[in-house]
């Protein structure tokens, strides 16, 4: 990406910070005392560890385990889209994704910002449920919600070494109000940023992104989530098309603080 192109990047509707180029550095894990898990390209001790190579353990991070509907499934992306939720308040049309049957769903900060105790769902079946904030990253534009109802299909989280550019991707969202829409693109590149002193992962792609595609997930062929859909790049005197960003799983789990803890006994806070 040239110095033109990343200036009109960085002026598109959310600014994200300065990036630093292709993410090919090592990636390292640790986790603090409190069993928050922080993600970072550049090891501050010999407490981080690195996780190319790493399995994450289902009893240790349950987030990134896999789904066997998703997995026996014959049309793999059919069901994915099953996962993947309307979010609307008084002002905002935007997208959300399930990350557990109980329906815990991610979208963005920004979707949900101004909508106090007004948000609602609606799931593959045209249904609306009540919705409410149980935790929030603004700095990486992340909310996660509690949706009432019962047992949700949901996806499992990947990692960042799941990102190979050149990958084939897909999102799932509700552009213009066209509900559970898919659109195929490619992994472009794995952007490091840092915004308001926080270390964020971007995952570009081409895949089409527009107005209620925020929140969505960026998906793989095999219903792996990469990250959430968080902005495309936008100029007002100069087309732009086919750069678009999502915010890795990694933050997800770090900046949302997905510990099993939470998972088994969801707690309202907001960060």
């Amino acid at each position: 990406m040239n110095k033109k192109i990343m200036v009109l990047a960085l002026s598109s509707v959310l600014v994200l910070g300065l990036f630093r180029g292709p993410g090919e550095s090592q990636v390292y894990r640790y986790k603090d005392k409190d069993g928050v898990v922080h993600f970072t390209d550049t090891p501050r001790d010999e407490k981080y560890t690195q996780v190319n190579d790493e399995r994450f353990v289902s009893s240790q991070f349950p987030y990134y385990r896999n789904n066997q509907l998703i997995e026996t499934a014959g049309n793999k992306l059919e069901l994915v889209t099953r996962a993947v939720v309307g979010v609307k308040t008084k002002k905002m049309r935007g997208s959300g994704f399930l990350i557990n049957p109980r329906g815990q769903a991610i979208t963005n900060y920004h979707v949900i910002a101004e909508a106090g105790s007004d948000i609602q769902a609606v799931t593959f079946d045209g249904r609306e449920w009540n919705a409410w904030v149980i935790g929030t990253d603004p700095d990486k534009d992340l909310a996660l919600i509690q949706i009432a109802g019962g047992e949700y299909p949901f996806l499992p989280l990947g990692k960042l070494t799941d990102a190979a550019i050149g990958k084939e991707v897909f999102i799932v969202g509700n552009p213009l109000g066209l509900s559970h829409s898919l659109s195929r693109g490619i992994v472009s590149g794995v952007r490091k940023g840092v915004k308001k002193n926080t270390p964020l992962t971007l995952i570009q792609t081409d895949a089409a992104i527009n107005a209620g595609n925020s929140g969505g997930p960026l998906i793989t062929p095999y219903g792996l989530v990469l990250g959430v859909v968080t902005f495309k790049a936008s100029h007002s005197n100069l087309p732009i098309q086919g750069i678009g960003f999502a915010v890795s799983s990694e933050d997800i789990i770090s900046g949302l603080s997905l510990t099993p803890a939470k998972e088994s006994a969801p707690a309202n806070f907001s960060k």
